[in-house]
């Protein structure tokens, strides 16, 4: 009995200690788990940072870190944890109420025992090595990007959406820098031979929306309407510059003003600045009181067509309503991400039409979405609009074009469902019901339905909820939808069709504002074709409708086939002079050149196509429209006589009126010169090189150079660096050169690449940014459309039955285009040889 007795007594006495050194909870795993956001939504509040970073000359040396998190703890069941997703050796010291205390650092995480935490009131201070993944550093220059999960790749913190938090930084930074950051600057002094930011308090934020940037810019501030405003920027073209500014300026302004009226709530962050980055991932990030935007989509060229015009008016209205619907309020949990993102995008076109009243912006809304989102949602791997979450790391996943484009078509349904009044009403509610705090989308769909006499909940569910788009076909003279993926979904929406010739000819959704594939008969389609641009078919919208209807009806197999398709919009370009519509059929024609025709058609089409587009290019009026066809027949010319017009454009010897090329241009022009050169082309590079005067522009071509190389050992060789985690950092240079290492043109010698960059893709998600891993699968798989490319991707995933559904989707999604190409390709050659199936 008395052995018995020592040995429990020394059991609990084991455990005791244990409990000292050990978290009472498992470890947690990486990223941030459902679970553990939930738990910590639940108990911690009040949270203010104040953090110190000192940055080093360069891009290699050491950020050192000091930071103080205070915060309120309504708990002391758990063990306390904390996000920094680097390795150990980045932690130095963690203090905890003022003394040193122990932790252990598991899974990305720090993990403090309860013993050192308070109920009510605590601080936690650390220092540290800040982690490089998401500082995106350059020699004379840095930008944060921290969204979605991404801040505790910099440092620690509690890094989901639903903790919002107040941020207070302070940053060293060489002589001769600029710092901006989301708060105001509180004072710039001189210390040890280094800049001293200090930036004051924000207002509560989101941990992905904190950011700043520090280096070598310049900068300017102006008053606009009563509004301070300071653009820091890279541009070393002061005539673009200046070209280009106030317009900046003025479009910054004229949004915010909007946006007030519309929402009946003052722009709620105080200061207002915006950066411009030379190789920016996104077209824009909502960092409330730092914008940051990539450069070339708001510095323009002369000859910027209208669509380019309107869509910097667009980004820019769109991240500056990301300062209410997002920002002010953001989403719970990131599997609501679209909804910031449908709303931005939502606002930014009723803000932006009004200043482009020759713009026919249902035609542009048409263009600018439905296509796109078919894009994904034809293909195996399509996703709902509002998608399961289980942990933040996946969460970049979730992005792509079913948020960006089929939600905003979503959302047009909903505001002419319930009406422009009722949906203004409901979204105020919602702004000022959750301000600086977080919301569901169910949150705003309670608010509406107790507003309307609608089932919007039902119609949600359909909408929002499931993947996929309807299919219809037309029966009786009516549309009727056909056989649904879910049995018993009905896909509520108003639909419309035309008919001629006393009903023999049957045009579907002429309106353009249905969703989903519309098919067309044989008859109906050659019809339109035929009499495109006359008074029965030259309304703008329903010229456009057609032309996606009939789009999606040769990647279906349901014709026109590709040849024919080619001679249709060879033969009714001419006849186009919307822009929008050029722009959209000139994509069509590339992609149909590239993807869908084989090498004998384009051989055979090769001169009348280059001469068609060369006389467009010399004769058309509109500067914008020229563009276009300038950048179609770079594209797509390939005989000794196309080469010499674009290497004389390159020269500048050739010169077509009123076109106007920019360094970005001629850059462009020796790259295309280069990869259809008969030579190696190395000498038409080095000469461009040599003439770029812009520092960013000359890294990022030298980085391209080697996959243009005509040494397909010196091309391997580039392709093996991109394996290299170091050498992905500049993403846009990287996509850059995978769109010329897998050219159509050298698709062949590029096919030993693509089982290597399946295998690459769950670390690019880990180390890239959100669209990278998607980018980094188009890129690589558009130029291909052969049965042996279609194969790999097929046995990569035979291969890998529990790949991460996320990904497995990505994939799908980028070789959808390849499959069919491959399949139609069978089609089509079939019914060559088959009169009766030619004939359907």
């Amino acid at each position: 009995m008395t052995t018995i007795r020592s040995l429990i007594f020394l059991a609990a006495a084991i455990l005791a200690v244990s409990a000292c050194t050990r978290p009472q909870n498992p470890a947690p795993e990486k990223g941030v788990s459902f679970a553990l956001n939930q738990y910590r939504k639940q108990h911690i509040d009040s949270i203010r940072y104040q953090i110190e970073l000192d940055i080093p000359a360069g891009k290699v040396g050491k950020i050192m870190g000091k930071e103080s998190i205070a915060f309120h703890l309504n708990a002391l069941d758990s063990a306390l944890v904390l996000d920094f997703n680097v390795d150990a050796s980045h932690l130095q010291e963690v203090r905890v109420n003022g003394e040193k205390g122990d932790y252990q650092f598991v899974n990305e995480h720090i993990v403090i025992d309860v013993k050192h935490l308070n109920k009510g009131k605590n601080e936690v201070g650390i220092d540290f090595v800040a982690g490089d993944l998401s500082l995106n550093r350059s020699e004379d220059y840095l930008y944060t990007l921290f969204v979605p999960d991404r801040a505790s790749t910099c440092f620690p913190l509690f890094d989901q959406p639903n903790l919002k938090a107040s941020y207070q930084l302070t940053l060293k930074t060489p002589e001769g820098w600029e710092a901006v950051s989301n708060g105001k600057l509180r004072a710039k002094t001189v210390e040890n031979g280094k800049n001293v930011y200090r930036f004051g308090e924000t207002k509560p934020v989101s941990s992905y929306l904190f950011a700043f940037a520090a280096g070598k810019f310049f900068k300017e501030t102006r008053m606009v309407d009563g509004r301070e405003m300071t653009m820091y920027y890279r541009e070393t073209d002061t005539t673009k510059v200046n070209r280009n500014r106030d317009e900046v300026f003025q479009l910054h302004a004229k949004s915010l003003a909007w946006l007030e009226d519309y929402t009946a709530i003052d722009y709620p962050f105080g200061k207002f600045d915006f950066v411009l980055l030379p190789s920016f991932q996104y077209g824009g990030m909502e960092h409330p009181g730092a914008i940051f935007y990539n450069e070339p989509a708001l510095f323009l060229d002369e000859n910027a067509s209208v669509n380019r015009r309107m869509a910097r008016a667009s980004v820019i209205a769109h991240e500056s309503a990301h300062m209410w619907f997002g920002d002010l309020v953001t989403m719970d949990w990131f599997n609501d991400v679209w909804l910031k993102e449908v709303f931005a995008n939502f606002m930014a076109a009723k803000i932006v039409h009004p200043s482009f009243p020759e713009i026919n912006h249902e035609l542009r809304f048409l263009l600018a979405h439905y296509p796109n989102a078919y894009e994904v949602d034809r293909t195996a791997g399509t996703n709902p609009i509002l998608q399961q979450l289980d942990n933040l790391k996946n969460a970049g996943t979730l992005y792509g074009a079913i948020i960006y484009m089929k939600a905003p078509i979503v959302m047009r349904q909903l505001e002419r469902k319930i009406g422009e009044s009722m949906m203004q009403e409901s979204l105020r509610e919602y702004l000022k019901t959750y301000a600086f705090g977080n919301a569901r989308w169910d949150d705003l769909i309670s608010i509406i339905d107790k507003r309307s006499p609608e089932d919007i909940t039902a119609w949600s569910n359909v909408w929002v909820k499931t993947p996929g788009m309807p299919e219809y076909g037309i029966e009786a003279g009516k549309l009727v939808q056909l056989k649904d993926s879910a049995p018993g979904r009905i896909w509520e929406q108003p639909l419309v069709l035309k008919t001629m010739a006393n009903g023999r000819l049957v045009f579907p959704d002429n309106d353009g504002t249905g969703y989903g594939y519309f098919k067309m008969d044989t008859a109906s389609k050659a019809w339109f074709f035929a009499r495109y641009g006359n008074a029965e078919a030259s309304d703008p919208v329903f010229k456009g409708a057609m032309l996606v209807n009939s789009w999606e009806g040769l990647l279906r197999g349901d014709g026109p086939e590709p040849e024919k398709m080619l001679n249709y919009i060879l033969n009714i370009l001419p006849k186009e002079q919307n822009p929008l519509l050029v722009d959209y059929l000139l994509g069509n024609l590339q992609s149909n050149w590239w993807i869908f025709l084989n090498a004998a058609q384009r051989a055979a089409y090769q001169t009348l196509v280059e001469s068609e587009i060369w006389q467009l290019l010399n004769s058309t009026k509109d500067k914008g429209i020229q563009t276009s066809y300038f950048r179609a027949f770079k594209a797509l010319a390939l005989t000794d006589d196309g080469w010499q017009k674009m290497h004389g454009l390159w020269t500048g010897k050739l010169e077509v009126k009123g076109l106007v090329l920019s360094e970005e241009d001629k850059i462009s022009l020796a790259y295309e010169l280069a990869l259809k050169a008969k030579d190696d082309g190395k000498a038409i590079l080095d000469s461009q090189l040599n003439a770029t005067k812009n520092p960013d522009r000359k890294a990022r071509m030298q980085f391209v150079i080697p996959a243009l190389s005509a040494s397909e050992a010196e091309r391997d060789a580039f392709f093996e660096t991109l394996k290299k985690e170091e050498n992905r950092e500049k993403e846009a240079w990287v996509l850059d050169a995978l769109t010329y290492l897998h050219h159509p043109l050298r698709a062949q010698s590029a096919l030993k690449y693509l089982r290597p960059s399946l295998d690459l893709l769950q670390e690019i998600q880990l180390t890239g940014d959100i669209f990278f891993p998607t980018r980094w699968l188009h890129n690589t798989f558009a130029g291909h459309s052969s049965p042996e490319a279609a194969q790999i991707a097929q046995a990569f995933l035979k291969e890998h039955p529990d790949y991460p559904y996320f990904l497995k989707n990505k994939i799908l999604q980028a070789t959808d285009l390849l499959d069919r190409s491959v399949k139609l390709s069978v089609t089509y050659a079939q019914k060559e040889h088959s009169p009766a199936l030619s004939q359907q």
